[in-house]
């Protein structure tokens, strides 16, 4: 399956169009042959999260229906099970996505598009053609606020050089000279040892007595009192 792989200009201009692809709840068991078959037809599939909607993330994805009578349904239904969100790539990738998957009611595309993917795992209910399978964005924001922002490769390796390295590389040079007879036990515990993020505990200060907390200067009185 394809995935992210390179940041040259030549690749970021062919795969210029970016489009968000969802598969419904009713298809998430289906997931992993709808992602063969976007790979096929020539897209790329930058970015992936598997995710259940809240009912106002569904409403923000569907604002473009609201006011109409199927929006309640449309929300209700997107949100009551997880789904597969993908960022896709592709030349002309929003008009290519929408002919991939076919009509939005799935008894038109059973009829004129069968080998769409509408047609293919979409369902047809006496409710209606909420179960069509995918859902497909005309604009990036939508990407943005369910997968959240792509990170391009130079991203990836600057975290990996200043957050990972200076932990993993000393561990895994100690392993190698170690050689102990189980590796990734011992490798676990040296990391949880030698932990930057390990939160530091300051010295607590030392209890007081009861009595002395609850302490009560003596007057002059007294004092002669005990002095005698």
């Amino acid at each position: 399956m394809s995935s992210v792989s390179s940041d040259t200009d030549a690749e970021y201009q062919t795969y210029s169009e970016r489009t968000l692809a969802i598969i419904k709840p009713e298809a998430y068991e289906n997931a992993e042959d709808i992602e063969n078959q976007i790979c096929d037809n020539g897209f790329m599939i930058l970015a992936r999260r598997e995710v259940r909607l809240t009912p106002e993330q569904a409403a923000e994805l569907y604002k473009g229906h609201y006011g109409r009578h199927h929006f309640p349904h449309l929300v209700a239904h997107i949100s009551s099970g997880p789904i597969i969100a993908l960022v896709l790539a592709a030349k002309n990738c929003i008009q290519k996505w929408r002919t991939l998957m076919g009509p939005a009611r799935v008894v038109e595309a059973q009829a004129y598009w069968p080998d769409s993917l509408r047609a293919c795992y979409g369902r047809r209910t006496k409710y209606g053609d909420y179960f069509n399978a995918l859902h497909g964005s005309e604009n990036h924001a939508e990407a943005l606020l369910i997968v959240g922002p792509i990170l391009r490769r130079w991203q990836i390796s600057d975290y990996i050089q200043k957050n990972l390295s200076p932990t993993l590389t000393p561990a895994l040079t100690a392993l190698a000279q170690e050689r102990p007879a189980e590796p990734l036990l011992w490798l676990a515990d040296y990391l949880n040892h030698h932990n930057p993020n390990q939160p530091e505990w300051t010295p607590q200060p030392r209890e007081q007595r009861d009595e002395e907390k609850c302490h009560t200067p003596l007057n002059s009185q007294d004092l002669d009192q005990l002095v005698k």
